[in-house]
């Protein structure tokens, strides 16, 4: 394969053309790497890739303190160097991502830095201090110097964070820089924070420490950079002294062209690159963007749309990712679902973990130990929950029996991956089935359990995985023919007509309203709040590209609207005190789950350890159930 063969940057050498994409991971207090930190990238490169690029560390914190997980590494250069020296021991490469400032996406409660006096991102009312001449002359020498240390420290190269909106990009854009100095006006002008970054650095670290550099060809709103512009920004970068291009797109006003929603394509990036390799003479290019499937990865290098592959959340997700590719296991490479809960989590003030993989980020401390004594485990219901715990049964050595009382695995997650734009879950839910079956496992479908069969089985742990079932809003005529649940809709027990009518505008309510309307159906939400996904609890990019995909499939949303009754052709409703009746072929209850505990009650009582995990404890999401399974396992 072409994404396996050698590749340089500069005067490095790499052993293939993948790339660990930046990502931010936990700093410690301290602002150094924490153990877990090195631990999470050391995973990475044993599993194969050739290049580990940190996530964005800021260089000073007297403008900026302690933003984000962006913190100043470089006071703790020993444990910078411990991860160098991990990182190298399996002949990857390591590049250390550095950046001046967040600028006016500054999160902490203070007047953020910026460009210009323009308004901060997260305080709107609040306008941002332009930063001086002399200022912008303090962050081009800890660039360099921050650079330096990295570079003394053992680390292979550096990228310079220059995308995004954050503070370069915010010098580079006209969007934001209404300077009338040196810094601002003509596109030279405002680039040249930039460019004198890259001077100092290579300065600092000599003409063949290379240097690579992020940045945004095109901002994907209006009033941000255009690909026109983005297309001269890529020809100054090729014939300026650095050695890699790093493309992006996108902006925070859609989010999900910069790091990529759970509903967008594989390789949703990639029909740009065609023009931006018409303008690069010089450089190599890296791309990123869901391109954690084999296939394209390779397609992408083979065909010289860009010379290196860079795999973020996949590799979260698939630390051996690159191994398992160069090996053909691709069958055996865990997906990622592209649901965000690690940038989620973050975000949150939460260690950086991923849904699918409970052990991301806990590498060392979740390693599972093989079984110490022989355990008869029983787990009913093979939803995610289930099936992981199941899997991890097995994987642990213990006698292991799944019951599912359907006649297919996957339970509730059949119908959250059935919709068009979210394949990479419906990936999820074959790889699960693959692994269950491949494992140790007394499968047993089309078996529902109760407490008769429990007991003659006689295990010694239960696990209750049953999942909830969904909830019907008991208003007149809830209960004739042409009314339906959206689970049984989307896994295709259901169908509906050319009108439909989908009660609640929740995250079942509006993946379903899509997956209709993309269907050709004329679809009304109706939802008792006064906006859609009110409640969800979900990876900002994921809400932005929902609500993208509302608005583009031209769905009627009725928000602060109560259901009052069904007819045949229709429901009523009221808003404001005021009823109105709505036509429509099927109606399409999307409200919520409920949890039933009685069969998990009924095993207690009849003498069994057991545990309740997943939608069966509380309705949640697929993070919930699938460290549920794991974790039920792991700690017997």
């Amino acid at each position: 394969m072409k994404l396996f063969e050698k590749g340089k940057i500069g005067n490095m050498t790499l052993k293939n053309r993948v790339a660990m994409a930046p990502m931010g991971a936990p700093a410690d207090v301290d602002g150094g790497f924490t153990e877990g930190s090195i631990n999470f990238y050391e995973a990475r490169a044993k599993g194969g890739v050739g290049l580990i690029i940190t996530g964005g560390t800021i260089v000073t914190d007297k403008f900026e303190a302690r933003a984000g997980n962006m913190h100043n590494q470089f006071g703790h250069n020993n444990r910078l160097g411990k991860l160098a020296d991990k990182v190298h021991a399996y002949n990857a490469k390591l590049c250390m991502q550095l950046s001046p400032g967040l600028g006016r996406l500054n999160t902490i409660d203070a007047v953020p830095y910026s460009v210009s006096a323009v308004s901060s991102a997260f305080f709107p009312d609040v306008l941002c201090q332009p930063l001086s001449v002399d200022q912008i002359h303090y962050l081009v020498h800890c660039m360099g110097k921050s650079a330096r240390l990295a570079k003394n420290a053992g680390v292979d190269m550096v990228e310079i964070h220059a995308y995004g909106g954050y503070l370069l990009d915010q010098f580079m854009s006209s969007y934001w820089n209404k300077r009338d100095d040196e810094y601002g006006g003509s596109l030279e002008n405002r680039m040249r924070f930039l460019m004198e970054i890259i001077a100092e650095i290579r300065k600092t670290c000599g003409k063949d420490f290379p240097i690579a550099v992020k940045y945004t060809v095109d901002g994907l709103t209006p009033g941000e950079r255009t690909l026109e512009e983005g297309l001269e920004v890529t020809r100054i970068l090729d014939n300026a002294p650095i050695d890699l291009l790093h493309v992006s797109r996108g902006s925070y006003a859609c989010r999900y062209r910069m790091v990529g929603s759970v509903y967008q394509p594989a390789g949703f990036d990639i029909e740009v690159l065609a023009e931006v390799r018409k303008n690069v003479k010089n450089l190599p290019i890296m791309i990123h963007g869901k391109l954690n499937h084999p296939e394209l990865a390779e397609k992408i290098v083979a065909d010289g749309l860009a010379d290196y592959v860079a795999i973020g959340r996949g590799l979260i997700v698939e630390p051996d990712w690159a191994n398992k590719t160069k090996y053909h296991k691709w069958d055996e490479i865990t997906p990622c679902i592209g649901c965000g809960e690690c940038h989620y989590n973050t975000h949150s003030g939460r260690n950086l973990t991923c849904a699918v993989n409970p052990c991301a980020g806990y590498e060392k401390d979740y390693a599972l130990m093989p079984a110490d004594r022989d355990l008869k485990i029983l787990v009913i219901g093979a939803g995610p929950g289930g099936m992981k715990a199941a899997i991890t049964a097995a994987q642990r050595g213990f006698q292991v029996a799944l019951w599912e009382k359907n006649t297919y695995l996957g339970g509730l997650l059949c119908a959250a991956g059935a919709p068009a734009v979210k394949k990479d879950v419906a990936n999820l839910v074959k790889y699960l089935e693959r692994q269950v079956k491949k494992a140790d496992i007394d499968l047993q479908l089309g078996k529902e359990a109760t407490v008769e069969k429990i007991e003659k089985y006689n295990p010694d742990f239960v696990v209750v995985a049953t999942g909830a079932t969904p909830v019907v809003v008991r208003v007149p005529g809830y209960d004739k023919p042409h009314v339906v649940s959206a689970e049984r809709l989307l896994i295709g027990e259901e169908h509906v007509g050319k009108r439909v009518i989908v009660i609640g505008g929740g995250l079942v309510g509006c993946e379903t309203a899509v997956e209709l309307a993309m269907q050709g159906k004329e679809v009304t939400v109706v939802e008792m709040l006064d906006d859609i996904l009110k409640v969800a609890k979900h990876f900002v990019a994921n809400d932005q590209n929902l609500r993208a995909l509302v608005a583009k499939e031209k769905i009627k949303l009725m928000v602060g609207t109560k259901l009052v009754g069904i007819l045949d052709d229709g429901v009523i409703v009221e808003k404001n005190g005021e009823q109105e009746i709505i036509h429509g072929d099927n109606v399409v209850f999307a409200v919520g789950y409920r949890s039933d505990h009685t069969l998990v009650d009924k095993i207690e009582e009849a003498g069994f350890e057991v545990i309740n995990i997943g939608d069966n404890t509380k309705p949640g999401k697929i993070f919930d159930a699938i460290h549920q399974g794991f974790h039920a396992i792991r700690t017997l």
